[in-house]
């Protein structure tokens, strides 16, 4: 389902993204044992500007494949944005009340560790 946004100043809607399903959308990821995977993003987002934003929350438990889906998910977004789309995004967490994504092509993910991480704005 997609959901207005009035209380925020830079997204026009937003949808929660679903699991598993051919409906819903997913980028491929390579796993550790170089198997091909589909990643299904948590939230799609569209922002005024016309910018998309594909993202998914982790928290709690680490994802042991938190690295192969964020680079699957870079990867989708550079090859797309080679084709003149407007697509940002990544894995975002929860920093101390502010939401943070990783937008690098080689994660190498540490939960304590947010220098590289961009602030998401809303």
């Amino acid at each position: 389902m997609c959901r207005r946004i009035k209380r925020y100043k830079k997204i026009k809607w937003w949808f929660k993204n679903g699991v598993i399903d051919s409906k819903f959308f997913s980028v491929p990821y390579i796993d550790k044992h170089n198997d091909e995977h589909l990643f299904f993003v948590d939230f799609i987002v569209c922002y005024n500007d016309g910018k998309i934003g594909l993202f998914d929350t982790k928290s709690g438990g680490i994802d042991p494949n938190i690295d192969a889906k964020s680079d699957g998910l870079q990867k989708y977004l550079t090859s797309e944005n080679k084709k003149d789309k407007n697509l940002i995004g990544g894995i975002l967490v929860d920093v101390n009340g502010s939401w943070m994504y990783y937008d690098k092509p080689k994660s190498k993910y540490n939960p304590n560790d947010f220098s590289e991480w961009k602030i998401l704005e809303i």
